[in-house]
């Protein structure tokens, strides 16, 4: 989405020759050539630089104002104001603010504001608020902004928050978004979305989704969704309808289901006065399990037999003696396959 209008912008900037700046306090074009630094516009670095459609100059240090496009070919020190875009092949350190596209060739510290999107393919430290997109191809250390999606290639240091997406390699402070996170490294704070949340890498605070929760390593902290969750090891608390631990080190998994492997595994064969056999599997933790039963009756030449929810906690007694507080629920089904009544 962004190449169509960084390309044509920056293509023939790149195949120019690179020769030493000269220093101007002030200059002012209609469309390069045709300004006060005419031909050598791409030699001169300007203090205060005035593009009435588009300019293109050797380097900036001071301010840029253009009604379309302020162009570089070195560095960049100061501010740029453009009704579309702002392109530099150089450094930038500073504030950018566009209309449309803001893109930076190489490092770039400062802010940038743009109405559709800011790209810096290089390593970058500031701050980037755009209407749909933000993109660093490096490390980052600021905060991302963005109406649609944020990307940071490597690590992270600061924040994600957009409309739709968020991707980074390594975050410090958190990520939120309407609809999904991504996250492949280490991070430290709140994944919050509307949809899903994905992390890679080792997580120290919150997963909140709508949907789904997803963490590959350890997560200390607490994982929050309306569907399912998973984590490979877990030092705290989900909650969820299905939830999965490989590993729990201490906490508790509360939901419709929870499966966790190192956590408690009990069959259980019962009877009662209403169901003469039932069989339970029951899963979960020793704080909070989930109990499915299943059992049968004859009574009066009739068949009875029930399917069972419940849930149950656990209050040891001593070191071989433990006293289940349990709570279930039977659907009895009467000399049929589903008996529609209570």
């Amino acid at each position: 989405l962004l190449a169509v209008s960084a390309v044509g912008l920056t293509n023939f900037v790149q195949a120019q020759e690179k020769t030493d700046s000269i220093p101007r306090k002030f200059q002012l074009t209609f469309i390069t050539p045709l300004g006060t630094n005419g031909i050598d516009s791409k030699k001169i670095t300007n203090n205060l630089s005035i593009n009435i459609i588009a300019g293109y100059s050797g380097g900036l240090k001071g301010a840029e104002f253009g009604g379309v496009a302020n162009i570089l070919k070195g560095d960049m020190d100061g501010a740029q104001f453009a009704g579309y875009a702002n392109i530099n092949q150089g450094k930038g350190k500073g504030f950018q603010g566009a209309g449309f596209l803001n893109y930076n060739h190489k490092e770039f510290n400062g802010a940038q504001f743009s109405g559709y999107a800011n790209v810096i393919l290089a390593n970058a430290k500031g701050f980037q608020a755009a209407g749909f997109a933000n993109v660093v191809r490096g490390d980052l250390k600021g905060h991302q902004f963005a109406g649609f999606a944020n990307v940071v290639t490597d690590s992270l240091t600061g924040f994600q928050g957009a409309g739709f997406a968020n991707y980074s390699n390594g975050n410090t402070y958190g990520q939120v978004s309407g609809f999904t996170n991504f996250n492949f490294g280490d991070i430290t704070g709140p994944q919050i979305a509307g949809f899903n949340n994905i992390n890679a890498g080792n997580l120290k605070g919150a997963q909140i989704a709508g949907f789904t929760n997803i963490n590959t390593d350890r997560l200390q902290g607490a994982q929050i969704s309306g569907f399912f969750n998973y984590a490979k090891k877990l030092k705290g608390f989900q909650l969820g309808v299905f939830n999965y631990i490989d590993s729990l080190e201490s906490g508790l998994s509360i939901g419709i289901i929870s499966f966790v492997r190192n956590g408690y595994h009990k069959f259980e064969i019962s009877g009662n006065e209403s169901l003469y056999g039932v069989l339970s599997y029951k899963t979960g933790t020793r704080s909070f399990y989930n109990i499915l039963a299943l059992g049968t009756a004859v009574k009066d030449n009739m068949i009875y037999w029930g399917w069972g929810y419940g849930i149950g906690t656990i209050l040891p007694v001593s070191s071989k003696v433990d006293l289940n507080f349990e709570g279930t629920c039977f659907q009895i089904n009467e000399d049929e396959w589903y008996t529609n009544r209570l």
